[in-house]
Order: C-alpha cells, then sequence, then structure tokens
C-alpha cells in the first residue's frame, strides 16, 4: 500500500488559521506601532518650535538692560511687562555702541525687542516702543501651531515665561513649558 503524502484537510485548516492570527497580529502591532511613532514625531515637532522660539526670548530677557560700559545711562525701562497687551518690550545695547539707540528711520538698527500675544500667536519686532505697532514677525506658523498660553510675570530678578502651545490640525498633541529666565542687568540697576 502507498503512503499518501501531503496534509489532511484539518491540517490545513489549522495551518491557515494560525498563519492568519499571527498576520492579523503583525499588522496590528505595526499599525499601532506608526500611529505611536507619528504621535511622538508630532509631539517632538511641537517641543522643538516652541523651545526654538524661547532661545531667543530668553536671550534677550537676559540681556535687558545691558550698556557696554556704562549700566548708569538707562534712561528708559530695560524691561516692560505691559499685561493689558500680554506684552514685554526689552531694551538693551545689542551692538555694544555703549547706549541704547532708537533709530525710527531704521527699526532694526534700535535697541528695542518687543514680544505680543495676538491671534493665538507669539509676535516680533524690533524698534517698538508700544504693543500696538504694525508689522509684527509671528514666531510660530499659525497654519500649524496655536499659542494657548503667554504669560510672563517678573519677580525680583528673574522673569517667569509660560508657553502653552498645541497643533492646529491634531488638538490631542499640547506642549507647555515654564522657563525662569535670570537677568543680572536689571539686579544692578533695579529696572529704572
Amino acid at each position: 500500500m502507498l503512503k499518501e503524502l501531503g496534509f489532511s484537510l484539518l491540517e490545513m485548516l489549522i495551518s491557515i488559521t494560525l498563519t492568519s492570527l499571527i498576520v492579523i497580529g503583525v499588522t496590528s502591532f505595526y499599525y499601532q506601532l506608526q500611529q505611536n511613532t507619528l504621535h511622538y514625531y508630532q509631539i517632538t515637532h511641537l517641543q522643538q518650535a516652541v523651545e526654538q522660539a524661547l532661545v531667543g526670548l530668553s536671550k534677550d530677557i537676559k540681556r535687558a538692560g545691558f550698556i557696554a560700559d556704562d549700566s548708569n545711562k538707562m534712561k528708559n525701562n530695560a524691561l516692560e511687562i505691559v499685561r493689558s497687551q500680554n506684552c514685554i518690550i526689552i531694551r538693551y545695547d545689542s551692538e555694544i555702541r555703549h547706549d541704547w539707540v532708537y533709530d525710527q528711520w531704521n527699526l532694526n538698527n534700535s535697541d528695542i525687542f518687543t514680544y505680543r500675544f495676538k491671534n493665538n500667536n507669539v509676535e516680533y519686532r524690533t524698534g517698538a516702543v508700544n504693543c500696538k505697532e504694525t508689522k509684527w514677525e509671528k514666531l510660530f506658523d499659525p497654519a500649524e501651531i496655536k499659542i494657548t498660553k503667554f504669560d510672563i510675570k517678573k519677580k525680583n530678578n528673574t522673569i517667569e515665561l509660560s508657553i502653552g502651545a498645541e497643533l492646529k490640525k491634531q488638538k490631542h498633541v499640547k506642549y507647555q513649558v515654564t522657563k525662569i529666565i535670570k537677568n543680572e542687568n536689571l539686579s544692578k540697576t533695579d529696572s529704572k
């Protein structure tokens, strides 16, 4: 009698079922891994955008009040926080000119750096002596990032700065940070 080679119908059904379960499990794992990777990328992207904006703002706050060689030349407040307009005006000698320069004809040559929170974004302007002027530059892409919080508090010779943000298309992706920034120049002069 010849021996029959091959699988029986029952063995084939069991192997197909097991293979299907393995493929479904691997596919589900791959999909979940892909979703987690995308979510991690979105959070990292938002975090980097906020941290990058904080670097520039922190640098300006740390420099507030600096005048090369003579801090007694200060004629205006080195740092003004305008709470009603959620705005901060910072003055310092940016090009070692031994004074704070305000050039109304070339505002980019001025030593006044202003940040404000408006329309769910943080805006920046060089040479703005108040928070109402025009032609502001947005720090964040308004089509991509919505700023939900911008809070500035002065405490002795430090500034507490809080920024909250979320992605516009993925509202569940949020990031918030609070940073304490120390300013040596203001502590010397008591921010006249």
